[in-house]
């Protein structure tokens, strides 16, 4: 694998891994060169990761360069992994009932 390949591919783990301090995260990536009739060359970047016991992000992409590839599937993982924690956070406020939907209707 080329030495830049590599040291990006490093760099974006050591990040990734940073927005888990408390955790071991197992995580494997592939890098493939591909030939699409439709796109001509590109570089296939899969990203599979378990960042907790019931969490696992699997993140596929395919761009015309490597470093293109990679920093697309990390970025997406990282998004990925806000939208779970923002769907796993419980409700703060309490439901609105029908008397208090009833009433902020008629103001």
């Amino acid at each position: 694998m080329d030495v830049n390949i590599r040291r990006q591919i490093e760099s974006e783990a050591e990040k990734f891994a940073a927005r888990f301090p408390t955790g071991q995260i197992d995580a494997q990536i592939t890098i493939q060169e591909e030939f699409d009739p439709l796109h001509g060359h590109r570089v296939r970047c899969e990203l599979s990761a378990r960042v907790s016991p019931g969490c696992q992000i699997v993140v596929r992409d395919a761009r015309k360069t490597a470093s293109e590839a990679i920093l697309e599937v990390f970025t997406t993982a990282r998004r990925n992994i806000r939208r779970s924690r923002r769907q796993n956070l419980p409700a703060t406020a309490p439901p609105i009932t029908c008397a208090a939907s009833a009433q902020l209707a008629r103001y």
